[in-house]
This record gives structure tokens, C-alpha cells and sequence, in this order.
């Protein structure tokens, strides 16, 4: 039995990667892809990116469909681009090798859906009661606007996965502060306050030197061209992610490139690689400009009430050795 999923990405490297492995992992039926202006720019951007991911997998027959253009809350393109715009920092560290990081997409060669993503999200999600997982590995933006027209699909959806936050890892934008969180965080606030059962997918599993084993590095890139050297899916993985892994080592001081996105797909259909949290409440910091986007978990026993549902399991640690197998695994399949 294969799991209904609707990816929404922000179409960074790791978000190529993720439309790969679930169009190439048969345990999931990918209903759709659709985009929302985050971490690699412009709606535009990112949807170009879904189509000619989908292209790459030779699975055109998967809907594309455009999100939001920003934050639900006020904020330019050009306000939430400029945190993550760190390339002349890179460029100094890795000079040329930097040619091959996050180039404009190429024009598609076949075009998304006429329909918003968040109508797409809301049409799946009322066609399939208690099927669809909606899994959202940027920011929340598409899926907070969905559940607001549309608040009947809290209790439709089989689960939300959220890839963002993090607790015991430092953030990425603040020290308490991750990027797609941070991106939108009145989103992230109705997503996870929705009462529908929510995933969690915080840096603690996905960017930490703890759980190495699930970071693309070199080795594995070689291990895809040995296992499948005339693969058009994994000669391009092999080709483009070398300077993905010596950003991530050298600049952010990782073991390698971290397949967050991925690993939030894997969530809905390999939970037993996961150690999740007791479900419990999780609201999200707005104002501030230090702590803004913060992840809190509501556990223990506080003198002060905090009203919201116990409904988001956490996860904090991964079998990284079996999903990277998996992840391979997918991609060659891909052909």
C-alpha cells in the first residue's frame, strides 16, 4: 500500500532531491509538487525547479502547482531573500567550484497546473479523506493559507509534516531560529496549532554532525556512479551535488550535504527509522527580532497555561545508515 503525499517545497538543492526520492521511492503515490517563495527565491524560481526535477525523473505526469509569493505577513521578496544570500562569503571560500551552486532554472519544458497550490492542497486533501500526508519542507505559507480558507481539511488530512525548527541544535538563522520557521513564522503558528496530527522535522535530525550517517557526501556519490553508472537520474545527482557537500562541509562544518527535505518525506512512509517525541504542543515565537521563528515545546509543568493541542510529534534522532540506503535506492530506480 503506497502513501498519498503532496510535497510543498521551496525548491532549494535538497528540495530536488526530495521530488526525486519520492517520484522514485514506490511506496509513495506523489500527488503533486507544489512551490512557495522561500530559501531559493521566487515562487517563479521554485516552481521551475518542481518541473524539471519531475522532468529529470521522466514523471511529467505529476501536477505542478504555484504557491504563495510571500509571507502571510507583510515583507518583500527582497526582505525574506537577503538572510540566506550568503554567496559572496562563498565565493571567497570556494572561488570557481562555486559555478555549479543553485543556478537559475532552466524554462521548463512542460508547465504547471492552472490552479493555486493552496486550491491544489484543499481539492487532494477533500478528494482523499484521511489519506494525504502533506509534507511542506519550506516555508508554511501554502499550507497555513489552505488550512484557513479551507479548516476542514485539519481533520481530512492524514498529517502534516513540517520540515523546520529546531531544540537541541543551534539554528540556522538566530541561535534559536531555523530558516523555514523564521521564513514565515505566523504560518509555521497555524500549522502547528491546527489540532490535526503534525510531524515535526527540526535541524536536530537533519543538520547536526550526530546524525552524519544521513548526509550525502563524496563516498556516496561515488557508491551511486558504481551502482548505476549509465543512470541519467544519478549521473546528474553526481554531477551537481560535489559543491553542495564542500558548502556544507566546509562553510557550515557538517560531514556533509544534509538531505533535510528527504528526510522529511521519509518520515510518512518510513517512521520506524524515526524516534519521535511524545506528541505534545508546539507554538512559535513572533516578535523579536532574536527569537522570532523559535520552535517551543510546550513538556513538562509550567505555573503558566498554554492553550493549544497536544497533536505535533517531534522527531529527534534517525536510523541515518537505512534511510541513505533508501534514498539511494530511489534514485536509481528512477533509471
Amino acid at each position: 500500500m503506497t502513501e498519498k503525499i503532496i510535497l510543498d517545497i521551496d525548491g532549494a538543492g535538497d528540495d530536488i532531491l526530495a521530488v526525486l526520492y519520492a517520484a522514485g521511492n514506490p511506496a509513495i503515490d506523489l500527488l503533486g509538487v507544489t512551490s512557495v517563495t522561500g530559501a531559493a527565491g521566487a515562487v517563479e524560481q521554485v516552481t521551475k525547479v518542481a518541473l524539471n526535477a519531475l522532468s529529470l525523473a521522466r514523471r511529467e505526469d505529476i501536477p505542478v502547482a504555484a504557491g504563495a509569493w510571500r509571507p502571510i505577513v507583510g515583507n518583500s521578496k527582497a526582505d525574506t531573500d537577503a538572510p540566506v544570500n550568503v554567496e559572496k562569503k562563498l565565493q571567497t571560500l570556494l572561488g570557481d567550484r562555486l559555478k555549479g551552486f543553485n543556478p537559475p532554472a532552466p524554462e521548463p519544458t512542460h508547465k504547471a497546473i492552472d490552479q493555486h497550490a493552496v486550491d491544489f492542497i484543499i481539492a487532494q486533501v477533500r478528494k482523499y479523506p484521511g489519506q494525504v500526508s502533506v509534507v511542506a519542507t519550506g516555508p508554511q505559507t501554502n499550507v497555513a493559507l489552505a488550512l484557513r480558507m479551507a479548516p476542514d481539511i485539519a481533520q481530512l488530512a492524514k498529517r502534516f509534516v513540517v520540515l523546520g525548527g529546531c531544540f537541541t541544535t543551534p539554528g540556522n538563522i538566530t541561535p534559536v531560529s531555523e530558516y523555514n520557521i523564521w521564513a514565515d513564522p505566523e504560518a509555521a503558528r497555524v500549522v502547528l496549532g491546527c489540532g490535526a496530527p503534525v510531524t515535526l522535522v527540526p535541524l536536530d535530525v537533519c543538520e547536526d554532525n550526530r546524525v552524519a550517517a544521513s548526509m550525502l557526501t563524496r563516498d556516496d556519490l561515488a557508491d551511486l556512479t558504481f551502482a548505476a553508472p549509465d543512470n541519467r537520474v544519478t549521473t546528474w545527482v553526481c554531477e551537481t551535488f560535489p559543491v553542495y557537500v564542500d558548502i556544507w562541509r566546509n562553510f557550515f562544518e557538517l560531514v556533509g550535504f544534509p538531505l533535510d527535505d528527504a528526510i522529511a518525506v521519509a518520515t510518512v512512509v518510513h517512521p520506524e527509522l524515526f524516534d519521535f517525541a511524545p506528541p505534545c504542543f508546539v507554538d512559535v515565537a513572533l516578535s523579536e527580532r532574536l527569537v522570532r521563528g523559535q520552535t517551543v515545546a510546550h513538556r513538562g509543568v509550567q505555573i503558566l497555561d498554554f492553550d493549544g493541542p497536544k497533536t505535533t510529534s517531534v522527531a529527534r534522532n534517525i536510523d541515518g545508515r537505512s534511510f541513505m540506503a533508501g534514498f539511494k535506492s530511489a534514485l536509481v530506480a528512477l533509471g
